[in-house]
């Protein structure tokens, strides 16, 4: 039986450059059942989904009139640096992005007040070692988003 993974994707949207991470569970299916993980899949892919469009119905177009276009820039499956990404979203923040050998979309991510914090904090956890994180990282200013953030607060 797998786990429930978390996952964080990070959007950017154009002209502009607006940036949207979002954080969502995969819920935990059976190896041995392809229907099984497909279905969490989706349940991760729809919440994803559901999060990218609140945002860009509720902070995206009242704060910018330009026409944007969406698209995936990373993705992470593994717990992040820093402990700013536990918590709730709703909120703006700095985030450190540093790509990995295995290329687009896979990415290591997190929170510290400096690139070499960032660094030496990566170098402590051997599951993102062996992600091969590539230096430099860079820091991203991004609107923070997660599935545990209730619907009933969404309008504000």
């Amino acid at each position: 039986m797998g786990v429930p993974v978390k996952i964080f994707r990070l959007f950017s949207y154009q002209p502009c450059g607006h940036e949207l991470l979002v954080r969502v569970v995969r819920p935990a299916a059976s190896n041995a059942d392809q229907g099984a993980l497909d279905a969490a899949d989706d349940v991760a892919d729809s919440a994803t989904e559901r999060l990218c469009t609140w945002w860009e119905q509720w902070r995206l177009q009242p704060e910018c009139p330009h026409q944007h276009t969406s698209s995936l820039v990373a993705e992470m499956q593994e717990e992040p640096v820093g402990e700013d990404l536990f918590g709730s979203g709703r909120r703006g923040l700095g985030v450190w992005v540093a790509r990995t050998k295995y290329g687009a979309p896979w990415m290591v991510l997190g929170t510290a007040s400096t690139e070499a914090e960032f660094w030496q904090q990566v170098r402590v956890d051997s599951v993102l070692l062996d992600l091969g994180p590539l230096a430099p990282a860079e820091l991203r200013h991004v609107y923070f988003l997660t599935d545990e953030d209730g619907p009933s607060s969404w309008q504000s």
